[in-house]
């Protein structure tokens, strides 16, 4: 797992474990520290904080396309990685938290999956693909693509087999987990995963 912390002010937790690989994107140096954990790589920009020392760092100009987080996870895929874990990346701005769910909708179409971590919620975005995980209270999925088709939704209070989701209904918003395991399929299209948990599915 790539881990990526960002610079939003509240931030869950890390746990990484051995071959596990942590960068700090920008401003995320300082989460890290507070948790007592250095970071393998720094990206970003540091236009919120200054390049650390003593560790390896990949600067880009202010002025740029791609976000501090897209330029961490393109390290992360050099690297040979392709799940990702964001922290402190969503919850700061709302804008930054759209970019976020954008940016795991770019890395998903390069076939990685990309977990964007709260303080008790997880997200991800799936394409054309399946997932299990567990959860123990709401779900919502979106549809990010116009519309998603073959939709299945198991494990939820309100199941669905083989629907259509559209990005201009909500209809999956606030779904509830009744079993162990949750899982949620999209044979045609892109979702928006998210849920409450306290378990992390990776």
């Amino acid at each position: 797992v790539c881990y990526i912390v960002g610079a939003a002010p509240h931030c869950a937790k890390l746990s990484p474990r051995e071959g596990d690989f942590i960068i700090a994107a920008d401003g995320g140096q300082t989460a890290l520290a507070r948790m007592g954990i250095a970071p393998h790589l720094a990206v970003g920009d540091f236009d919120s904080s200054d390049a650390p020392c003593g560790v390896p760092t990949v600067k880009h100009p202010v002025e740029k396309d791609d976000t501090d987080t897209a330029l961490a996870i393109e390290e992360g895929i050099r690297r040979g990685y392709s799940v990702f874990a964001l922290y402190g990346c969503t919850g700061g701005r709302p804008d930054h938290t759209f970019g976020a769910v954008q940016t795991a909708l770019g890395a998903a179409k390069k076939g990685c999956r990309v977990f964007l971590v709260g303080e008790d919620m997880v997200g991800t975005v799936l394409v054309n693909d399946s997932i299990s995980f567990s959860a123990s209270g709401t779900v919502s999925v979106f549809s990010l693509s116009a519309s998603s088709h073959g939709v299945t939704l198991t494990g939820l209070k309100y199941p669905l087999s083989g629907a259509t989701l559209t990005n201009d209904f909500p209809l999956g918003v606030s779904n509830e987990a009744i079993g162990d395991t949750v899982t949620v399929s999209v044979e045609d299209g892109a979702l928006y995963l998210l849920w409450k948990t306290n378990s992390l599915p990776f």
